[in-house]
């Protein structure tokens, strides 16, 4: 009598990807991957004054938004996202392009998310947009389980400072920035706990 050998299937079911949308009342946040260049420059274009604090030019240099998505496939977490609001266009809605979200998942802990960039087109500003956009990845890095959002600003930049305590965000202690290995950085930190 022939022995029969029954081999076990084993399956590995891939995690699944986070989803490339999420949303927040007004907004539309979209992660963003090879060949989104085009629409995020248009972005960071519209946006230049925020370049001029981040880097002293005026505009974005042509090949900005390759270099963030490049960025971004190359590294685990990281992740940019376009804002974009829903607005009435007759009897039809569309979704305008009206800022950028940049994050690290898991940076510099598994239970935090480093927010990187924030930025919104000037004409849309002061109406909310950074409080939804904001809200939106609080509750889609929760459910990942992050516990804390952190960032970071030039210790002298008081009027960000402002804005990031509207947004719920503490500044961090001198004695975390040291512990960090920041200690001798120009920057202030700041934390936000979620849930």
């Amino acid at each position: 009598m022939p022995l029969s050998h029954t081999r076990a299937l084993h399956t590995v079911t891939p995690e699944p990807q986070p989803s490339r949308t999420f949303e927040s009342g007004r907004l539309t946040v979209q992660r963003l991957g090879s060949g989104d260049e085009a629409v995020l420059q248009e972005v960071f274009e519209k946006a230049g004054d925020y370049f001029l604090r981040i880097t002293g030019h005026p505009a974005p240099e042509p090949d900005a938004a390759a270099r963030e998505i490049g960025s971004c496939i190359a590294t685990p977490g990281r992740d940019v996202a376009l804002l974009s609001l829903h607005v009435e266009a007759g009897a039809e809605a569309e979704a305008e392009p009206v800022g950028v979200l940049g994050w690290w998942h898991g940076n510099p802990e598994p239970d935090v998310t480093l927010l990187g960039m924030l930025m919104l087109v000037p004409e849309r500003r002061g109406r909310g947009l950074a409080r939804d956009a904001l809200a939106a990845l609080e509750a889609w890095e929760a459910q990942r389980g992050v516990h804390r959002l952190r960032t970071a600003v030039a210790a002298g930049n008081y009027r960000e400072h402002a804005l990031l305590r509207a947004l719920g965000f503490d500044e961090m202690p001198i004695r975390d920035h040291v512990a960090l290995g920041l200690g001798g950085a120009h920057l202030a930190l700041f934390e936000k706990p979620l849930g």
